[in-house]
């Protein structure tokens, strides 16, 4: 298992598979990450949203803290 705040483990539950949060390898969580910010995350002219500016904090701060 990794180092995941309360804020990480709900967005990942709320919003990708919660089995996620039991992970064994970083890219487990971090790949189906990027594929929600990728097809959630950004706005028609391709700009992150607030939601999408918040899943790539939370990205950043998984990568950085479990590195």
């Amino acid at each position: 298992m990794f180092k995941l705040s309360g804020e990480e483990k709900k967005f990942i539950t709320d919003n990708l598979d919660p089995i996620l949060v039991e992970a064994t390898k970083l890219n487990d969580i971090l790949d189906p990450l990027d594929d929600w910010i990728t097809e959630n995350g950004f706005d028609d002219n391709y700009d992150l949203t607030d939601e999408g500016r918040k899943a790539q904090r939370i990205y950043d701060s998984i990568y950085n803290n479990n590195i």
